[in-house]
């Protein structure tokens, strides 16, 4: 009896130092207890309460990118350059530059814009659209701009044109379609040129023409080649001026380069990876060619400074001060009406030799000078005759040897 009873005594130990081991593991590890293994045997054998659901993982929100600058080879767009001082002061401009074309046209504007950064009162205006010119009228009339431009508000004291580089295509006239660089496509084309111009000129607004650069493909540069001679035959005959930058962006050979010399006579890349349009450093060229002209025509039309003006009077007050000075020292009658010229004087006296002796009437020497000359035995024999002077002791003409 006794031995059945310590053997119960010794189960039940065992089984107590089990469970106290299983509950150990269990306190460990926590996450067995929520899959219903070791842990969820004891929560049920010991009542323990209700675990709760697991919350569910936060949607992943990925961290916003910044966007990544994008690198453009050739000058963006600009509008009108806000006139400034540099120390940030408003200057209000009083000279306007509209800028007129293609792609190559906003490139002009920037190159323009950085070479008078420095001059706030001239404003560079970009009036430039890409992808047109002169052949698709339908799509964009330059024309018709010009003669809004002209009939606007807007002040316009110079303009600069920059095209070309999309009018190598078919062009409509009327029902007719006419090949490229055809002869009745030049006629056609030339006359847009002429009118494009003479809209401008005849409103008195100074035209600068910028032709073409070079071009890396081979056909679109002999078609460039071609629209120059258009440009500089018409732009002339219509009175503007046209502006060949041809051998600045050219090679030695006169080829298309992509680097040049800049402004400051540095080796740069001036031309785009298309081949076509300039980079900063080629619209800066572009813009060197036109300061010139610029310049004089800005200055041409600069204000001319106050100049102070005299009454018309002023040259009788001067006479009448002059009168009432020679009355009071004596030189002019005190009575009677004023007299507003003074004595007459001679402008030039006679001539008078300051080198030649003086002679008497019959073309002698005067008695003076005679008498002068007979006084002194050494000046009659030297001046008369001609004979040397005589030397004297210690003077500087005596080169006798001193006697010893």
């Amino acid at each position: 009896m006794n031995a059945l009873r310590g053997q119960s005594f010794r189960a039940r130990a065992a089984q107590l130092a089990l469970l106290t081991v299983i509950c150990l593991v269990a306190a460990a590890d926590p996450a067995p207890a929520q899959d219903g293994g070791i842990g969820g045997f004891f929560s049920h054998l010991f009542g323990s309460p209700a675990a709760k659901p697991p919350e569910p993982a936060p949607a992943f929100v990925p961290a916003p990118r910044k966007p990544r600058k994008k690198v453009h080879d050739f000058v963006p767009a600009v509008t009108t350059r806000v006139p400034g001082a540099p120390g940030g002061a408003p200057v209000q401009a009083n000279f306007y530059i509209d800028v007129v074309g293609d792609s190559l046209g906003v490139s002009a504007a920037e190159g323009l814009s950085d070479a008078f950064a420095d001059k706030p009162e001239i404003a560079i205006v970009d009036r430039s659209r890409d992808a047109s010119g002169l052949v698709r009228d339908d799509y964009f009339s330059w024309s018709k701009a010009a003669a809004d431009l002209v009939a606007g508000t807007d002040k316009i004291d110079l303009v600069v044109v920059m095209l070309g580089i999309n009018d190598d295509q078919v062009m409509r006239d009327g029902t007719d379609t006419l090949d490229p660089l055809s002869d009745r496509w030049v006629d056609r084309y030339g006359e847009r040129v002429e009118v494009l111009v003479t809209k401008f000129r005849s409103a008195h607004i100074p035209l600068l023409w910028v032709g073409l650069p070079p071009m890396r493909s081979e056909r679109l540069n002999a078609d460039v080649v071609k629209l120059n001679q258009i440009y500089r035959e018409r732009v002339e005959k219509a009175g503007g001026k046209f502006i060949d930058i041809w051998d600045a962006f050219a090679s030695q050979s006169g080829q298309y380069d992509a680097y040049g010399p800049n402004v400051d006579g540095q080796n740069a890349k001036l031309r785009g990876v298309d081949g076509i349009h300039f980079t900063k450093a080629g619209a800066r060229k572009v813009a060197h060619f036109l300061e010139s002209e610029i310049h004089r025509s800005f200055d041409k039309n600069r204000p001319a400074p106050e100049v102070a003006t005299l009454p018309p009077d002023i040259e009788q007050a001067a006479d009448d001060i002059n009168a009432q000075i020679r009355r009071e020292m004596g030189t002019l009658p005190s009575k009677g009406p004023a007299t507003t010229q003074g004595p007459t004087k001679q402008l030039a006296g006679p001539i008078v030799s300051l080198t030649a002796r003086p002679l008497s009437a019959e073309g002698k020497l005067t008695g003076a000078e005679v008498r002068h000359v007979a006084q002194n035995p050494d000046a009659n024999r030297v001046l008369t005759r001609g004979e040397p002077m005589n030397s004297r002791s210690g003077r500087a003409d005596d080169f006798s040897w001193p006697h010893i």
